[in-house]
């Protein structure tokens, strides 16, 4: 490893230097960190300096056979699922003790690894703290039902958990996949954890913690490497029972055609082009703001970023040169700088991506109100980038581009904002700001998304399901449609 090389490495707290230094991040399995069965690896990549700082693993089928017999015979045995639901609840309050208390070490991995800003990192760790605490509550809380059935016959509907579940979950929040995690847990299953093979790092530290807190071993295995090496081999392994993805569509209906060889149930959340919508009887000022912060945050990373930001036509000037007041202010830097405001992309392909999109909408004819561009500083970092005049049939403004990149497209009214709005593959989010209650109302039942925020944007919380329509994917991640998805119902039929 060439951890001393990285000049971000002298930013991070002592507990973390402490686990970092020295550190393979393998496979978890049966609450050991382990090597590949064939011994590969990959590198792990500081975004902020192009940087390797650490080696993980990196496994083949091999590996996923390995780890889904762990994670088999952990839940076929009942180490976990057969515990009371009283004493899951304490080992789960516990696991959320113990993510709490290395909520510093998690901040530092994901802005070491996923390139997220210090300050950023903050809310991930506070989400995931709050999740695990919500979802440890739950396994008292999963009650079957007695449907009125005919006289002489009783019948209960019982509530178990589905088995072993697979996760593949995506690189821009690291340390917030603890959420499905706990859910999980709670839910009575054992739980193989793909880590995004760009961020490696604090699956690991999880799994480990979660051993600490009394999750027995091979109840959470964290699998390494690559999406064709081991995320294919897991989705067709006949081991599991049920698959949870995060990220491209393009990938997610590649998973929905190789679960279907056998059956198993996937929810898919995907990507999304969500429309930040702004009538002219907002205040200006503040609303640029938000709008800028919906699609800088994360550097644009992140799944409901408000990149097609619609405008109303009577207003739109002045708010362009609104939004670009407001991000002159933007300072591009290393991830730990406490003024900087905008980290790097993940990876030189991230960069690449969003640089080749910045290029296509400048050939596409658009207005360029902010040009920026790559830093030439070292890492993966590109400037924000604002396009006007731009039409919703053009490629910036139909495909998620996941840099900091905004399309900022006209309407006329109401019904223009809809049609636009709702013309788009994805429906995952979308941001309605009117001071209107009526026209929100109506924004509100015919925006065809999973989410929708009124005069707020990118809120949320444990409790509240998540999850989107159309080519965002279906299923819910979050609040109480999680843990029941996370379930299926047996009927049992008692003869009086």
């Amino acid at each position: 490893m060439t951890t001393e090389l990285s000049p971000t490495l002298s930013h991070v707290s002592a507990p973390t230097m402490s686990y970092f230094t020295d550190k393979f991040f393998g496979h978890v399995i049966d609450g050991e960190v382990v090597e590949s069965i064939e011994g590969g690896t990959m590198p792990v990549i500081d975004p902020s300096t192009g940087i390797q700082v650490a080696t993980a693993a990196s496994g083949t089928a091999a590996d996923v056979d390995r780890v889904v017999a762990s994670s088999r015979r952990a839940f076929d045995d009942g180490v976990w699922r057969n515990l009371s639901p009283l004493e899951k609840e304490a080992r789960l309050h516990s696991f959320s003790r113990t993510i709490d208390q290395h909520r510093t070490i998690f901040g530092d991995l994901d802005a070491v690894d996923a390139g997220l800003l210090r300050t950023y990192t903050s809310f991930i760790e506070d989400f995931g703290v709050n999740a695990t605490a919500y979802f440890a509550g739950w396994p008292t809380k999963l009650q079957g039902s007695i449907p009125p059935v005919p006289a002489g016959m009783n019948v209960q509907h019982r509530r178990l958990p589905r088995g072993v579940v697979a996760a593949i979950v995506p690189w821009n929040g690291p340390s917030a996949v603890v959420a499905m995690a706990a859910a999980a847990l709670a839910a009575g299953n054992c739980m193989i954890l793909k880590a995004a093979e760009n961020t490696p790092m604090s699956a690991v530290l999880m799994a480990e913690l979660a051993v600490e807190a009394g999750i027995p071993p091979g109840v959470f295995n964290v699998l390494q490497g690559t999406g064709q090496a081991v995320g294919s081999a897991l989705v067709e392994h006949p081991g599991t029972d049920f698959i949870s993805f995060t990220g491209s569509a393009a990938t997610g209906r590649a998973i929905q055609i190789a679960a279907a060889k056998t059956l198993t149930p996937v929810a898919l959340e995907l990507g999304g082009k969500s429309p930040f919508i702004v009538f002219d009887d907002v205040d200006i000022a503040s609303t640029a703001a938000a709008a800028t912060a919906a699609v800088w945050s994360g550097s644009g990373q992140i799944c409901t970023a408000g990149s097609r930001v619609l405008v109303q036509r009577s207003i739109h000037d002045e708010f362009v040169a609104a939004m670009v007041d407001a991000s002159r202010s933007v300072k591009v830097g290393n991830v730990f700088d406490p003024e900087s405001t905008l980290g790097p992309l993940v990876s030189q392909t991230q960069l690449d991506r969003v640089a080749s999109y910045v290029d296509l909408g400048r050939s596409e004819g658009v207005e360029v109100a902010l040009n920026g561009g790559l830093t030439g500083d070292g890492g993966f970092f590109h400037e924000p980038v604002i396009f006007t005049e731009v039409r919703n049939d053009m490629r910036i403004a139909q495909e998620e581009i996941f840099g900091p990149v905004m399309s900022v497209i006209p309407f006329d009214d109401e019904a223009d904002a809809l049609r636009i709005g709702n013309d788009i593959d994805y429906g995952l989010a979308a941001g309605v700001f009117t001071n209107d209650l009526g026209r929100s109302q109506r924004m509100i039942e015919g925006l065809d998304v999973g989410t929708v925020w009124v005069n707020t944007y990118q809120a949320g919380y444990p409790t509240v399901s998540y999850g989107g329509v159309k080519q965002s994917g279906y299923g819910r991640t979050l609040g109480e449609e999680m843990v029941h998805e996370l379930t299926h119902i047996k009927s049992v039929w008692i003869a009086s």
